[in-house]
C-alpha cells in the first residue's frame, strides 16, 4: 500500500508538505506479470466495438499489450498480437483474408487462433508453419462488443452474461471513449455518489436533474458479484433511491436519472453496462452500453423516461455530457464534468496524498474488493465476480431507481434514518429475489 504524506494543520504550510510520489503498485499496475494485471486477465475484457472492425485490422492497446482485432471474410474475429511474429512487421497493416489475416511483408497468413496457414515465401515442403504460432486470444461478440480472454489459458471462464441486457426490444447505444490515466480513478467514480450533488448540480450548473443537490442517505454494501452503493433522496413527499452496481473486476451497471415526480418500482430503463478498461498503467478505456429504451413507453407509468419519450424530448448522447475531453479548455474550466475530475488527478493518482472522509466509503470498499481479487488470484483462486457455473447464467444485476411516498420523520436526523431504512430494504429485497423484475408505476412495496 502506499506511503501516506505528511497532514497539514497549520495555514500557509504547503512549503512542508513533504513530497510523496510513489503509487500503490498492487492496484494501478496492469502488465503481464503485475499483482493486477494477473488478476484483470483472469476476466473477459471488451476491447472493441463490433462497429469499429471493417475491412481493414484495428490495432488496440490493452493491458500494456499491443495488439490488433479483426473480422476474417467468414465473420470471425481475431485478436491477435500486433507484431508479426516472422520479421516483426505490425499486422495493423495486414490484410484481411476469407480465413483469417496475412501479414502485409510476406503473407504469411494467420488464422485467429495463431496457426500458422500459409508462409508463401517458403519451400513447399516447409514445415516452418507447423513448428511456431503468432501470439492470439480467443474473443467473443456480445451486444455489439468484442470481448477478449487475455489470462492463462487453462483457467478461461464462459463468457459472463448478465441478465439486464437479455431484455427484448431494449435499443442499445454503444460507448467507447479514452481517458488519459489509470483506470482504477476513472472505475472509482461510480461508487462515489457524493459528486453528483456537486460536479453534476450545485456548482455549474444542473446537468442532471435537479433532486441530485439534495444530499442524499447513502449507504454501501457487497453483493453476489460486487457491490452496490444505495442514495436516497427526500424530494416532496416522495423517497427517490438511485443505485449503481458494481461488478468486479471493472465492469458497473450504472442507474438510470430519473426525477423522482412519480411513484416507480425498480425501474432499470436508461442505465448502462460499462467497463474500465486499461489501455496500460497511464490510459484507459470505458467501453459499454447503454439500453435507453427511447421508444419505450409503458401505458399508465409516468417515470421520467415514460414522460420523455412521450414528449418526444430524449436525445441518445445525453449522457455523454462531461464524459469526455471534447469541450475546449475554458469551456470545461466553467462547467467540468467527470473526465476532467478523474483526469485532472494525474496519470495516475496518488493515493498517499488523499485524505478520505466519510463520504469516501464507497472507495475504500471497492479498493479493499479489488486488493481481495488480487490476492485471490496470487494464492491460485478465483477471484469475487468470476462466475464458472453457466447454470447460474444470467448473472444477477441490482442497479435500479425507485421512487415512493414516504411521509418524512418529524425531524432532518429522523428523516435522515427513515431514507437509509427505506433505501436498506428496497435494495435487500431485490438482491433476495424477492422483487426479481422491473415493475413500474403504482405497484405495490412487497410487505
Amino acid at each position: 500500500m502506499a506511503r501516506r504524506g505528511k497532514v497539514l494543520k497549520g495555514p500557509y504550510q504547503a512549503y512542508n508538505r513533504l513530497p510523496v510520489t510513489d503509487v500503490d503498485e498492487e492496484l494501478v499496475r496492469v502488465g503481464r506479470g503485475t499483482p493486477c494485471g494477473e488478476y484483470l486477465r483472469r476476466f473477459w475484457q471488451p476491447v472493441a466495438l463490433a462497429s469499429q472492425l471493417g475491412d481493414v485490422p484495428r490495432a488496440i492497446r490493452i493491458m500494456g499489450e499491443d495488439l490488433v482485432a479483426f473480422r476474417d471474410g467468414g465473420g470471425r474475429i481475431g485478436i491477435l498480437e500486433r507484431a508479426c511474429c516472422h520479421r516483426g512487421t505490425s499486422l495493423e497493416f495486414g490484410k484481411i483474408d476469407d480465413f483469417g489475416i496475412r501479414c502485409c511483408y510476406h503473407g504469411w497468413q494467420f488464422d485467429i487462433d495463431g496457426t500458422i496457414l500459409d508462409t508463401p515465401g517458403e519451400a513447399p515442403d516447409s514445415t516452418l508453419k507447423h513448428k511456431i504460432r503468432q501470439g492470439a486470444y480467443p474473443a467473443h461478440e456480445w451486444k455489439g462488443v468484442v470481448f477478449a480472454y487475455m489470462g492463462p489459458p487453462g483457467k478461461k471462464p464462459p463468457f459472463p452474461i448478465y441478465d439486464a441486457f437479455e431484455r427484448e426490444g431494449a435499443e442499445f447505444v454503444h460507448r467507447y471513449r479514452h481517458s488519459p490515466c489509470n483506470w482504477l480513478q476513472v472505475r472509482e467514480n461510480e461508487t462515489d455518489p457524493i459528486h453528483l450533488c456537486y460536479l453534476h448540480t450545485r456548482l455549474f450548473g444542473v446537468q442532471f436533474q435537479p433532486v441530485y443537490g439534495e444530499i442524499p442517505a447513502m449507504e454501501w454494501m457487497e453483493t453476489p458479484h460486487g457491490m452496490i452503493y444505495i442514495t436516497t433522496r427526500r424530494w416532496g413527499e416522495n423517497l427517490y433511491i438511485r443505485t449503481n452496481d458494481m461488478l468486479m473486476p471493472n465492469g458497473v451497471r450504472v442507474g438510470g436519472i430519473d426525477d423522482a415526480a412519480e411513484p416507480t418500482l425498480f425501474d432499470r430503463r436508461g442505465s448502462a453496462l460499462n467497463w474500465v478498461v486499461p489501455m496500460d498503467d497511464t490510459n484507459s478505456l470505458n467501453i459499454g452500453f447503454g439500453d435507453i429504451d427511447k421508444n419505450l413507453v409503458i401505458e399508465g407509468s409516468n417515470a421520467y423516461p415514460d414522460r420523455m419519450n412521450r414528449d418526444g424530448a430524449y436525445t441518445v448522447g445525453a449522457g455523454d455530457v462531461g464524459q469526455t475531453g471534447e469541450p475546449s479548455y475554458e469551456e470545461r474550466q466553467r462547467a467540468p464534468g467527470d473526465w476532467d475530475a478523474w483526469v485532472s488527478q494525474g496519470p495516475i493518482t496518488i493515493h498517499g496524498r488523499e485524505h478520505l472522509a466519510a463520504s469516501d466509503r464507497g472507495i475504500a470498499m471497492y479498493r479493499r474488493l479489488v486488493r481481495g481479487g488480487i490476492r485471490a488470484v496470487a494464492r491460485g483462486e478465483d477471484p469475487k465476480g468470476l462466475v464458472r457455473d453457466e447454470g447460474a447464467m444470467p448473472i444477477p444485476t441490482y442497479c435500479h431507481n425507485t421512487v415512493r411516498r414516504v411521509p418524512a420523520g418529524p425531524t432532518p436526523e429522523a428523516d435522515h434514518e427513515v431514507m437509509l431504512a427505506f433505501g436498506r430494504e428496497i435494495t435487500e429485497k431485490i438482491m433476495s429475489g424477492e422483487i426479481t423484475k422491473e415493475r413500474i408505476g403504482s405497484a405495490p412495496i412487497p410487505a
